[in-house]
């Protein structure tokens, strides 16, 4: 991987921010470690928990265990020692896939944005449009798709990753023109198109569902056989939606600070900083909270893992 030296920045960081911060990233490798184990062991104990919908959980679980594993462990060892203590290519490494992981989690809300959409407004198409096998095939086109792009990015404009310490991650540093230019259409595609398409999936489903008075309508209590959308169906938009909610708290306020600073050039405190990079971290173990919670089937089946019961599924 093609990589570009860069002058590293000085940590003014007192020893306090320093414990605080480390601390904070090693309980955040924890937590996703074991939430998004949780979900993919439940995966895969239990048949019933095998639908359509919930390969997009599977697929946001594996994006979190992808960043607990490549990302959180280097960030939690550079925030410790307060510099970067491996390799440039390390550093590029650890780089993509934070943004990586980012894109892929954008892109899967996206896809289930969709699926939820043609479930509730066009219920007829949804047992043809989204079986297993093309719900599949969408969620691994999306990761190749994104992982193709940003590789290309990274290796032909180019685009550099270093480390800062306010930041807690490793963060681009454009050197052309061009990258800019790239960056630019990237964050259109990446960024605006998915969260223009989640937010009028989403509003377009909870309208529909408002208009028909779902949630007491006795034909939510049958099976969708008449082109008409279930009760499962709603609970499990239900549980989606949250995981929308919670993804965009996160993203947030990392997201209007980074406006702040490179648009508008806003001095921003480095506490705010490296809080919305906590914040914006805390997004790779959300999820599994939010199913742990929200759906039953999944609740029961960490119970029954966590007590080490066996599967009678």
């Amino acid at each position: 991987m093609r990589t570009i030296m860069n002058r590293p920045k000085e940590d003014t960081r007192n020893l306090a921010t320093v414990y605080i911060h480390t601390s904070s990233l090693i309980l955040m490798t924890v937590l996703s470690l074991a939430g998004n184990s949780l979900v993919c062991l439940a995966f895969y104990r239990n048949r019933r928990l095998r639908k359509a919908t919930n390969f997009y959980v599977l697929s946001l679980s594996v994006n979190g265990l992808i960043m607990s594993t490549f990302g959180f462990p280097f960030l939690s060892i550079a925030s410790g020692l307060r510099k970067w203590p491996f390799s440039a290519n390390v550093r590029q490494f650890n780089g993509f896939v934070t943004y990586y992981a980012a894109g892929v989690s954008l892109g899967t809300l996206t896809l289930t944005a969709i699926n939820r959409y043609v479930c509730v407004v066009k219920p007829k198409l949804y047992p043809v449009r989204f079986t297993k096998k093309r719900t599949l095939y969408s969620i691994v086109f999306l990761w190749l798709s994104i992982f193709t792009l940003g590789l290309i990015a990274t290796l032909r404009t180019p685009i550099s990753f270093e480390w800062h310490p306010e930041n807690l991650f490793c963060t681009m540093t454009r050197n052309k023109l061009d990258a800019n230019r790239v960056l630019q259409f990237a964050f259109v595609i990446v960024i605006l198109l998915p969260l223009g398409t989640i937010l009028y999936c989403y509003g377009s489903t909870y309208w529909t569902i408002r208009l028909h008075k779902a949630a007491v309508s006795p034909s939510l209590q049958a099976e969708n056989r008449q082109g008409t959308v279930g009760a499962h169906e709603i609970r499990a938009s239900r549980v989606l939606l949250a995981s929308v909610i919670g993804y965009c708290l996160c993203w947030t306020p990392s997201i209007a600070v980074s406006i702040l600073r490179r648009v508008i050039q806003f001095n921003m405190p480095g506490v705010w900083i490296s809080f919305s990079a906590l914040i914006a971290a805390s997004g790779s173990w959300i999820n599994p909270v939010i199913y742990g919670v929200m759906n039953r089937a999944m609740r029961k089946e960490f119970y029954n893992i966590l007590r080490c019961h066996q599967n009678q599924n």
